[in-house]
């Protein structure tokens, strides 16, 4: 039986906790991270990393559909934030020549300078608020933990399993 099992309709009280402890400290590091970037450099971090998306990309360009699966979030919440940095002259976006539908996003040079300009924000804060607080033995354990979390949720995406039928709104 893994931490995880269906079989019980709630978690493990110390089971629960790691859980709630996970959440807890990566909102509260995505927190740190937002505010320091808005404050700093007037992005939030979703929109940072959208701009780093965009100049890692082919020609700093990506159609909007691959851009929010990159960034792993919905399309709506995607067009909100490349309307946001379209206004701040950030981005720009022209209509797909294949495909009237399409919509791709091009990372202009005021968002390849913003960009360079927030890079070491993001590096100071990312060895400030968590790679400073743990050992290279550490490192290499979240790194394993973490690689067996992505492989499961691969496997999620390629087979994805709904809730046990008798799990009610309640189940956590």
């Amino acid at each position: 039986m893994s931490a995880g099992d269906y079989e019980s309709r709630w978690l493990a009280p110390d089971v629960n906790a790691v859980w709630t402890r996970f959440l807890h400290v990566t909102h509260r590091l995505e927190h740190h991270i937002d505010r320091r970037l808005q404050e700093q450099h007037g992005i939030t971090h979703t929109q940072y990393e959208i701009l780093v998306r965009l100049a890692d990309s082919d020609e700093r360009a990506m159609r909007m559909s691959d851009l929010a699966e990159s960034i792993v979030t919905a399309k709506s919440a995607v067009t909100y934030q490349i309307n946001k940095l379209s206004e701040m002259g950030l981005v720009s976006r022209k209509k797909c020549g294949r495909d009237n539908r399409g919509i791709w996003v091009h990372l202009t040079e005021d968002g390849a300078e913003r960009l360079e300009h927030a890079a070491p924000c993001i590096l100071s804060l990312v060895r400030e608020l968590f790679l400073d607080a743990i050992n290279c033995d550490q490192a290499a354990e979240l790194d394993k933990l973490l690689g067996t979390w992505s492989d499961n949720l691969d496997e999620h995406d390629r087979n994805p399993i709904g809730p046990p039928e008798h799990a009610g709104p309640q189940a956590a």
